[in-house]
């Protein structure tokens, strides 16, 4: 059902279509009565994170409808749409999904579409860990916009996007590492401490670009 409403949807929402491409369906639930949660999944341990990067929207999307099999009308969908990807779609469900509904029997009628904001969890973990570093020094960091890689078993907060998929990040312990994408050593710790860091770093990332060729 996920890809034909995606379809239905590339016109109006291009960047969710072309997002989909680059995932894996993994699995699909039922919440309530009348819920529909959809999990994916990639290949590419970075992707996920670029994703994050990349698409930031989240919004609620009415509009779309389905065919009622047993009654013949067109029943009205909601979308939950976050880092562009459709994350749940809410309907009335009294028996199962297939059973009730012609899933290929979609149709548009006046789209709306709600923003909303999604509280990033991470943001807290990674304040936590920079609780010595100076107010002064945090504004040239991209703390509202960090993301938890896990790389080894070990945990990485991201602290300024270097692009590409490749990141300036900290750890638990709140030591600097350089991230890189596709890179046989993709974790490697080039300062103490971020106080270590700001030494070499004014805001522009290209005082930076040489340590993501070590």
């Amino acid at each position: 059902m996920e890809e034909n409403i995606v379809m239905l949807l590339a016109n109006d929402f291009p960047e969710v279509a072309d997002n989909y491409l680059h995932w894996t369906f993994s699995t699909a639930g039922q919440l309530a009565n009348k819920t529909i949660y959809i999990l994916h999944q990639s290949t590419d341990n970075f992707y996920y994170e670029r994703n994050r990067a990349k698409h930031k929207k989240h919004f609620f999307l009415t509009g779309v409808e389905v065919l009622n099999k047993q009654t013949g009308a067109y029943i009205p969908i909601r979308l939950t749409i976050s880092y562009n990807l459709i994350q749940d779609i809410s309907l009335p469900l009294n028996t199962t999904l297939r059973s009730e509904y012609e899933l290929s029997e979609l149709r548009i009628n006046n789209l709306h579409k709600e923003d909303f904001i999604l509280k990033n969890t991470e943001e807290k973990k990674l304040k936590k860990i920079l609780s010595n570093v100076s107010e002064e020094q945090k504004k040239l960091l991209e703390i509202e916009d960090t993301i938890e890689i896990e790389l080894d078993e070990k945990y990485y907060y991201t602290i300024i996007d270097m692009e590409d998929g490749n990141y300036i990040a900290v750890n638990k312990r709140g030591n600097v590492f350089r991230l890189i994408h596709d890179h046989e050593e993709p974790a490697k710790k080039i300062f103490q401490n971020v106080q270590k860091l700001m030494e070499s770093y004014s805001g522009d990332k290209y005082e930076l670009q040489k340590y993501l060729e070590q």
